[in-house]
C-alpha cells in the first residue's frame, strides 16, 4: 500500500512540474490526469512550495488549490449542516480551514471545552435562566478571561479562530459567536437572533421563545425587548420586528465567513478576499455584515 502511494504521489508531482509547459495542449491533458488522481490540499500546498520562483506554475497551482478548497469546503459544510446536532465551531472551522488548512479541528474543540467544564462545575438544575447566564457571564469574563479586542473590525488577527482560542481575545463578531458555541456546551439555552448588522445572543424557552436578551459587549447584562430596541437606536439601526429571526449555525458560519471577506477586502488582500467571496457563495444570497446599496438608500 505504502508503495502504491509513494507512486501516485510522485506521479502527482510529475504532472504539476509540466503546468508551466508552453504547449497549450499539454495543461488540459495535465488538469485531468490530476483530476482523475485526487491529489489532496495538502499535498498540493507541500508540491507548492517547491516552486516559488515559477510564477506561472505557481498561478495555475494556486487555481487548481482554491478550486479543490472550495469543492472540499461545499461537501464538507453539507455534511456538517445535515448533521442531527452540529456544533458551531466545527461549522466555523470549516470556513477558517479555506485560509489555513493546516489547522487541525481536534485542539480547537479542546480548548472550548475546557472553557465549558469550567462552567459545568457550578451549574444546577435549580438554578432560574437568569440565575444560570448571570454564572456563565461570571466564569466567561471573569474567571475564563474571555475578552474582546479590535471593536472596529480593523486587523485580521482578532478574527482568527485558533488565534483567538488561545489567547482567549477575539474580535466582537468571532467573540459572540465562541460565547454561543460555549453556551451551547454547558447546555444553556442561548441562541443567536440574526439582523441587519450582525447578530445578539438570546435565552429561550424549551419552546424557543424569547426570554431576553444578552449584551454581550457589556459583560453579557441581560435586558428585555425594549432596551433592545434602545440597543440598536444607540447604532443607529432600524429593523423591523419580522427581521429579527433566531438563526442557525449555518447561518453563524456564514456570518463568520463574511466578516473573513469584509476584513479582507478592507486590508486589500485580492487573493484572500477572492477566497472568502466563493466560500460565501455556498451560503446563500442573504448578508448580513455586508449591506447591498438598495438596503443602505
Amino acid at each position: 500500500m505504502d508503495d502504491v502511494a509513494g507512486k501516485r504521489e510522485q506521479e502527482i508531482a510529475t504532472l504539476i512540474s509540466l503546468l508551466d509547459d508552453p504547449d497549450d495542449s499539454i495543461l488540459p491533458v495535465v488538469t485531468d490526469k490530476l483530476k482523475i488522481l485526487r491529489p489532496n490540499v495538502a499535498m498540493l500546498l507541500a508540491i507548492k512550495g517547491q516552486y516559488r520562483e515559477n510564477a506561472i506554475l505557481h498561478y495555475r497551482l494556486n487555481r487548481m488549490i482554491a478550486e479543490l478548497q472550495k469543492h472540499e469546503v461545499e461537501k464538507d459544510l453539507d455534511a456538517w449542516s445535515r448533521e442531527d446536532y452540529p456544533i458551531l465551531l466545527k461549522g466555523l472551522w470549516l470556513v477558517y480551514r479555506t485560509i489555513f488548512p493546516d489547522v487541525k479541528y481536534e485542539p480547537l474543540e479542546e480548548m472550548c471545552m475546557d472553557m465549558a467544564k469550567e462552567v459545568w462545575v457550578e451549574l444546577t438544575d435549580n438554578k432560574t435562566a437568569v440565575e444560570k447566564v448571570h454564572l456563565y457571564n461570571h466564569v466567561f469574563y471573569h474567571r475564563i478571561k474571555f475578552g474582546i479586542e479590535d471593536p472596529f473590525l480593523c486587523t485580521f488577527e482578532a478574527a482568527c479562530l485558533d488565534k483567538a482560542l488561545a489567547r482567549k481575545q477575539a474580535n466582537p463578531l468571532l467573540f459572540g459567536l465562541i460565547y454561543l458555541d460555549v453556551a451551547f456546551r454547558c447546555g444553556l439555552p442561548i441562541r443567536a437572533m440574526a439582523f441587519p448588522g450582525g447578530f445578539l445572543p438570546v435565552c429561550v424557552d424549551e419552546n424557543e421563545q424569547f426570554l431576553f436578551y444578552i449584551n454581550i459587549y457589556n459583560t453579557g447584562e441581560i435586558f428585555g425587548r425594549e432596551q433592545f430596541c434602545d440597543f440598536l437606536s444607540d447604532f443607529g439601526i432600524s429593523i423591523p420586528q419580522e427581521r429579527l429571526v433566531l438563526c442557525s449555525d449555518f447561518t453563524l458560519a456564514g456570518i463568520y465567513a463574511e466578516s473573513l471577506y469584509f476584513l479582507a477586502d478592507s486590508i486589500g488582500n485580492k487573493e484572500l478576499e477572492q477566497k472568502m467571496e466563493q466560500v460565501l457563495k455556498l451560503f446563500g444570497n442573504e448578508r448580513f455584515l455586508i449591506m447591498e446599496e438598495d438596503e443602505e438608500e
